[in-house]
């Protein structure tokens, strides 16, 4: 029996990661807010993301597949997909 999913936690955690770095540039009053409670943005998305990464490594302890995919499979294509998505954010926004 497992006591916690890596995979759950880090899956839900890069996907928050990348809503929020997109969030936090887009919108500034959610980026104030995040410096305003935590003194940096930056530090409040890593409070956040490891917050999620622990409460989903927990809540789904016991789940090994998401469909007919592995975890394991799902969380590194997460992992991957998010930096993707947030380094062709900051592409698109910067010099585009």
């Amino acid at each position: 029996m497992a006591r916690f999913n890596f995979y759950a936690g880090a899956t839900a955690s890069a996907w928050l990661l990348a809503i929020l770095v997109i969030a936090a540039e887009l919108i500034a009053p959610f980026k104030n807010l995040l410096k305003s409670i935590f003194s940096h943005h930056w530090i409040g998305k890593a409070v956040i993301i490891t917050l999620t990464f622990i409460v989903f490594g927990f809540l789904f302890k016991e789940k090994t597949s998401i469909g007919k995919l592995k975890d394991e499979s799902v969380s590194w294509f997460s992992v991957i997909g998010s930096l993707v998505v947030i380094l062709l954010f900051y592409v698109i926004e910067f010099f585009v």
